[in-house]
């Protein structure tokens, strides 16, 4: 039936490029051909609103199109109805402002995936490129068209004051400090702003990862500085900071969190990766409080609980201080299981051989147990949602499971939800972004569910499942910018969520070969 219908649209095709039943002569640019009333006005909202009103277009029989090339006209008219793709470097941009106009969602998007995996930016392109493509609400593109911006970018003098501020105030620009301040010293001395003008916009420039040699060198003796007092000051302030020159030298960068890792070697229970990719090690704990504890964060602090050597013990670790505490023990005993925060109090849940739930807050001196599971669950991952906790996967009795139990830590009650997991899993981690929540189980299923609170009504809808591969259950994942850094005591391997397969990476391999529980950020 597939091979009639294209037969059928590649008939209608040629009959219009015939000029067979044409009832209405198309005007375009630089041209003009014919068409049919029926296979315009089927083909886009745009012309079924002009010919079927009392428009000029419906009454005269022509139609124009001054905005519109020919052969962009025709070539929209052949990927129609011959089911082709014509986009290309010299049409694209054309071709995404007529299907923009003609509301041609199928073609804006063809364009959005040529323009994904084939846009050149330039430094003379880029500006240009992300005026468009914001234009065309293809936002993850414009982010991509400012990786390019710099002292050199043709046009920056003309943008406005609300561009520049806008442009200049993202957090999550790749290029470097620098680059971003001589742009915006070389708008100022052309423009010439007011001098409050001058200083809000110094205001979103990240003056503490800026080079201080540049700085000191080009910066704090320039007439824009010299000339306005409250921005010397700010330069001035980072110049004189105790602090030690930052190294991340991009917002995309600094703005990146650093991810500690449950990584156990006696008394060292954790490794950081940090944002700059290099790895540092953790001070020992006081104790080793043996394989498969948990851990969760809570301010700066990350509260280690459990253990199958220690099972009541409670480790505190200060990622400012960088020193480590005891804190009380449990009341019961847990190993396998997970640890979560909520209303600045830490959950320890279930476990091997235990269902209880106990609670602590920073000033209490002690954990208190508030309520049983009903299950004794192992392997978990916890969600943090407003006042509850999603306890997901993992195993009970040791059979694999894939449903889901709310505990709310207001009311203490616990509750089964009726939405499942797409997979049965007998061990379970994640990174939660929500409403995103990304999920990978020990043989490699990879799960993205939405996670909503409505009304204090917890709802999960499963968005997509890939296969990647079998870890067993010694590993931790987190999602950054589409993908997901997977954590093994062998290194980091990286996960591209859209394409749905391995992508290469060059992370550096970990400084010890201890198993790994999980990770998680502050």
């Amino acid at each position: 039936m597939e091979d009639v219908q294209t037969q059928l649209l590649q008939n209608i095709h040629q009959e219009i490029i015939n000029g067979s039943f044409s009832d209405i002569q198309v005007i375009c640019r630089d041209g003009k051909t014919t068409g049919s009333r029926l296979v315009l006005a089927a083909l886009s909202p745009y012309f079924r609103a002009m010919l079927t009103s009392d428009m000029a277009e419906s009454r005269k029989g022509v139609l124009e199109l001054p905005t519109v090339s020919l052969s962009v006209f025709q070539d929209i008219l052949k990927m129609y109805f011959c089911k082709i793709n014509l986009i290309n470097e010299d049409n694209c941009m054309h071709m995404l402002d007529t299907a923009e106009m003609m509301q041609l969602d199928h073609i804006k998007n063809l364009c959005k995936i040529y323009l994904n995996h084939n846009m050149a930016i330039t430094p003379q392109n880029c500006l240009n490129l992300w005026r468009a493509l914001k234009l065309y609400n293809f936002l993850d593109l414009s982010k991509r068209a400012l990786s390019c911006l710099t002292d050199k970018t043709e046009n920056v003098i003309q943008l406005s004051k609300a561009e520049i501020c806008e442009i200049i105030s993202k957090d999550d620009l790749t290029c470097k400090e620098d680059d971003i301040l001589k742009v915006v010293m070389k708008w100022i001395e052309h423009n010439n702003p007011e001098q409050e003008d001058v200083q809000s916009i110094f205001e979103n420039v990240r003056l503490d990862i800026v080079d201080r040699q540049f700085l000191v060198s080009d910066v704090v003796f320039s007439k824009i500085v010299l000339e306005n007092s409250a921005v010397k000051e700010m330069i001035q302030h980072v110049l004189c900071s105790a602090l030690p020159q930052r190294t991340r030298t991009t917002r995309f960068v600094a703005n990146l969190p650093d991810v500690f890792v449950l990584q156990h070697t006696g008394k060292l229970l954790l490794s950081c990766f940090t944002s700059e990719e290099k790895w540092e090690d953790v001070p020992p704990a006081p104790v080793d409080p043996g394989q498969y504890y948990s851990a969760a964060s809570l301010d700066d602090k990350i509260y280690i609980t459990g253990g199958n050597i220690q099972p009541k013990c409670t480790l505190v670790y200060d990622t400012i201080r960088k020193v480590w505490n005891v804190g009380p023990d449990l009341n019961d005993e847990h190993y396998c299981h997970c640890t979560a925060t909520v209303s600045f109090k830490v959950y320890v849940i279930s476990g091997c051989d235990t269902s209880t739930i106990e609670e602590k807050s920073e000033s209490e001196a002690q954990w208190q147990v508030v309520v049983d599971l009903g299950l004794e669950r192992t392997d978990t991952f916890p969600v943090t949602v407003g006042e509850n906790i999603l306890v997901i996967g993992g195993q009970v009795n040791y059979i694999p499971s894939d449903f889901l139990q709310c505990f709310n830590t207001t009311t203490r009650a616990v509750t089964k939800l009726d939405r499942k997991l797409p997979c049965t899993s007998y061990t379970i981690r994640g990174s939660v972004h929500l409403q995103d929540v990304y999920l990978m189980d020990g043989v490699g299923n990879v799960m993205h569910i939405h996670v909503t609170d409505r009304n204090g009504e917890i709802q999960v809808e499963n968005k997509l499942t890939a296969k990647w591969k079998s870890l067993d259950v010694f590993f931790g994942i987190v999602h950054q910018h589409g993908s997901l850094l997977c954590f093994t005591k062998d290194g980091i391997s990286k996960f591209n969520l859209a394409e749905g397969k391995e992508e290469y990476s060059t992370f550096p391999d970990p400084p010890r070969s201890g198993s790994v529980y999980d990770v998680l950020t502050l």
